[in-house]
């Protein structure tokens, strides 16, 4: 299992996180807080102007702008470490590698990518040289993925492969992006080579997820529980991991009361990770228990993803705070436009529909978002805006792919037969 642990860092970040999209860019702007204009984190702003309309400057040089991890936090002491082996050997490959996957992880972690950017910087000086070997190739692509920019990673990715034909990191990155982008029968292939190269735990959760998405929910489950097993006496991450990929799949089939069990046993190991806090505030705001998210999530207002959750719930309980956090929303969707980013077209589709009430910006978000990744969360989100704009023909397209792929997903299903089906396709149901 130390080779499968050694992969899992990298791992955890693209085959959950990826996988769903999940990515989050942290705080809405540099020195800014991070709830946007108008105090600090955790703060809503006393009155609500009509329009972002410039970044906001502090008034008190004591003003709280944004909350940093703590210095005695583990995760910062072993980033702090690895920095100065690094520093003390600036041209050790592998001290900077070690390094680089630290702040992506930990930016996973936290729901923040000003980390990537830090690894970024670490890895750059290889990357500039003339021949970057493979581990600086992929963990590039591990960055690139992360911010979806997934034909620049997917090339990287292939020159990784090339170099070092047994990667299995890069193998699962590749069958990761793969699906992704519902590319489901290449990301099969992409399994086997992990399963090849790094043994069960790790190819057959590779291989489990692909099944979850493609009418196979059932056998999913069993080769997840596999995986369990197969970790032995693995790190409280990989048991993390695997609940959350089982949770999911649970969810396929509308096993509720096994989703949630996963989520909350996911959590009880890893009580601070982003993409399982956000994972199971969607689940409860499914559930129609907005009233759970709050106090879950309320601690992580510095991810945007984990805020967008917190400020549905706040809509969904009709609280006095609710305008105050779509504002708040819409502000950091406005600095993330302002900064270039241009990968949370699920979130921000979302958001036009639920908390805007814009079905047809909706629609447009869902539309461009589809046409770079197909999760089945990318499907749901086009199907309700197509509902709710009352342009069904508009997902005909994602209610084709799901006949194709077979997709398990109550909630989808619904949405398909709300929109009405292409001619000639059937959907759904186990194999």
């Amino acid at each position: 299992m130390d080779k499968a642990k050694g992969l899992f860092a990298t791992a955890l970040i693209l085959l959950i996180a990826a996988a769903e999209g999940q990515a989050a860019e942290g705080p809405a702007a540099e020195g800014q807080s991070a709830d946007g204009p108008g105090g600090p984190a955790g703060a809503l702003p006393p009155s609500l102007p009509s329009a972002y309309r410039a970044p906001y400057t502090p008034a008190l040089d004591g003003e709280r702008l944004q909350e940093v991890p703590p210095a005695a936090d583990p995760n910062v002491v072993e980033m702090r470490s690895l920095r100065a082996k690094l520093d003390a050997a600036p041209q050790n490959l592998d001290a900077a590698i070690r390094l680089a996957n630290s702040y992506i992880d930990y930016g996973r972690q936290i729901g923040d990518a000003h980390y990537a950017g830090y690894a970024e910087a670490v890895i750059g000086p290889w990357l500039a040289g003339m021949a970057p070997p493979a581990g600086i190739l992929l963990t590039e692509a591990t960055i690139l993925q992360y911010r979806h920019q997934f034909d620049a990673a997917r090339d990287l990715l292939q020159a990784t492969l090339k170099l070092d034909a047994r990667n299995a990191q890069g193998w699962l990155t590749l069958a990761t992006l793969d699906m992704v982008q519902g590319r489901y029968e290449t990301a099969r292939k992409d399994c086997a080579q992990v399963m090849n190269t790094a043994g069960l735990a790790l190819g057959g959760a590779c291989l489990g997820t692909v099944l979850s998405y493609t009418g196979q929910a059932r056998q999913s489950l069993a080769l997840l529980q596999q995986s369990a097993l197969a970790g032995g006496r693995a790190s409280a991450a990989y048991q993390a991991w695997i609940d959350g990929l089982i949770a999911e799949a649970a969810e396929r089939l509308g096993d509720w009361s096994l989703a949630e069990a996963r989520y909350r046993s996911a959590l009880r190991l890893l009580p601070h990770d982003n993409f399982l806090l956000v994972a199971y505030a969607d689940f409860l705001l499914d559930r129609g228990r907005p009233g759970e998210v709050l106090p879950l999530l309320a601690d992580h207002v510095q991810s945007d993803t984990a805020f967008l959750r917190l400020a549905l719930a706040q809509a969904a309980l009709h609280t006095p705070a609710a305008p105050r956090y779509a504002w708040l929303m819409a502000a950091r969707f406005e600095a993330l436009r302002q900064r270039g980013s241009d990968y949370f077209g699920r979130e921000e589709a979302r958001f036009a529909l639920q908390l805007q009430h814009d079905p047809q910006t909706s629609l447009d978000l869902a539309k461009r978002n589809w046409a770079v990744q197909r999760a089945p969360w990318d499907a749901r989100v086009l199907l309700e805006a197509a509902v709710a704009a009352h342009q069904p023909r508009a997902a005909d397209d994602a209610v084709a792919f799901i006949a194709q792929t077979r997709l398990e997903d109550p909630v989808v299903l619904s949405l398909v037969h709300q929109v009405g089906r292409p001619s000639g396709d059937t959907t759904g149901g186990s194999r």
